[in-house]
This record gives structure tokens, C-alpha cells and sequence, in this order.
């Protein structure tokens, strides 16, 4: 997409939601696309855990952007003064499936023939259904995608700066572990693969990329919350999601 790569539209979460507020109605319609392709992860995943199958919550995740966040214009109306926007999604989204829930025990006796509006494949998660609650469920998700934008940024970041053998070692022994389970190979391997002088060589660029990757995972979280000196705490809480889901 153009817009990945235009800085006024790398800002994430509350500080993203200005954007719908710019009176530019490309700049507002793309920055609501972003949102909506960020979150459906994490808002499939919830609705999937509370036990619906897979077109359901497929369906009832269409729904909520429509209704919601766009229809109901959720995230214009949304006060960043309201603390973690992880949170302020749940809570919307609970809300909504119990509208949901209401209407749907009232319609019984008269079901709807309105046609479901076909979704695109890709954008439907992996299976959300395994046991745990759905709040779970959305927090894995949600650090899921957080951690995946994050390792794209430094990728880009890597390649932009010269660094690719830097990265072909986080890959190999961080990147690929934890997406694949594949086991780390060990530095001397990667030196001799890489042609680097050495294994502390390999390891010392290790290192460098990790403290990019630390950096840039707190920036990104540091968007998603109102007070800075909440970053730590949510950095542990979705971590501590992340590695409970594995």
C-alpha cells in the first residue's frame, strides 16, 4: 500500500485516530482502513473464543467494523484521556455482543433474510477456538500483530540502513524461532553461512538488532497508552499474553 511508507501515517492506535479528523477525506478514509486491518485480528479472536464458529464470528467481526467503528463513528468519538486503547476496544466490543445478543434473542421469531456480504479470506485468522477466554484470545492476537508490525519496521529499518546481514542473524536465531518454532541455529553456523569473521561477530550483531527491536516494540506500545509510565506494565501484560498462547 502507498501509504505504508508516508510517515504523517505511521503514528498508531490513539495518535493514528487524529488522523480521522484532518478534514482530508483520502488521509481519513486510509487512516480508518489501517485501524480496521490492525485490530480485525484481535477482534475475530475475541468473538471466536466466546464460542461462535468460524462464519459467525467472521460474520459478527464485519459487523462490528460497519456498525461500530465506522457506522457508529467509534473511533471519531474515541478520548484518548480514556487510558489503553486496547482496552477501550475490548470494552466496545463487549458492549456490541451483548446489543448483539439482545437483538438477536428478540429475532428469533422473525429471522432476518438480509443477505451476508462475502469477506475477503485472508483477512480471517487462524483457527481462535482453543481453550482459554476470549479476552485471552484478544490480547494474543492483539500482541500478535503489534510484534509482527514491529519486526517489519526493523526489518525495513535494516535494509534502509545496510544492516541485512545484522538482520539475516535476529531472523535466524529470534525471527524464525518464535513464528516457526525452527531451533536457533548457533553463531559459528551463521558466520560461516554469512561469511562473517566469526561466531562473536554473529553475536555481537545480534545484539544490535535486539536493542532495535527492544526500542521500537516500546515505541509502538507507547502509542497505545495515555500515560508514558504505563508502557512497562502493558509491555509485560502482553508479552505475558503472548507467551501463555504459544
Amino acid at each position: 500500500m502507498p501509504a505504508h511508507n508516508d510517515p504523517s501515517l505511521s503514528r498508531t492506535d490513539w495518535s493514528l485516530l487524529g488522523h480521522l479528523h484532518s478534514g482530508d477525506q483520502a488521509r481519513e478514509s486510509d487512516a480508518l482502513d489501517r485501524l480496521i486491518r490492525r485490530y480485525w485480528p484481535a477482534v475475530y479472536a475475541f468473538i471466536r473464543r466466546t464460542g461462535r464458529d468460524v462464519h459467525a464470528s467472521a460474520d459478527l467481526t464485519q459487523a462490528f467494523v460497519a456498525d461500530v467503528l465506522i457506522g457508529r463513528r467509534l473511533m471519531h468519538e474515541a478520548d484518548r484521556n480514556r487510558g489503553r486503547f486496547r482496552s477501550f476496544l475490548m470494552q466496545s466490543l463487549r458492549n456490541f455482543l451483548h446489543e448483539q445478543h439482545r437483538h438477536a434473542t428478540r429475532a428469533k421469531r422473525a429471522p432476518s433474510t438480509q443477505a451476508i456480504v462475502a469477506l475477503e479470506e485472508q483477512r480471517v485468522p487462524g483457527d481462535a477456538s482453543a481453550e482459554g477466554s476470549p479476552e485471552e484470545a484478544f490480547d494474543a492476537a492483539w500482541c500478535r500483530e503489534l510484534i509482527m508490525r514491529v519486526l517489519r519496521t526493523v526489518s525495513d529499518a535494516c535494509k534502509r540502513d545496510g544492516l541485512e546481514d545484522h538482520w539475516a542473524v535476529f531472523d535466524a536465531r529470534v525471527v524464525q524461532p518464535m513464528l516457526t518454532g525452527a531451533v536457533p541455529p548457533d553463531n559459528a553456523i551463521l558466520a560461516a553461512r554469512l561469511d562473517l569473521p566469526s561466531a562473536v561477530h554473529a553475536s555481537n550483531l545480534l545484539v544490535t538488532v535486539k536493542r532495535r527491536f527492544a526500542q521500537a516494540l516500546r515505541k509502538e506500545i507507547s502509542r497505545t497508552v495515555r500515560n508514558p509510565a504505563d508502557v512497562d506494565d502493558e509491555l509485560r501484560e502482553l508479552l505475558g499474553f503472548l507467551g501463555r498462547r504459544k
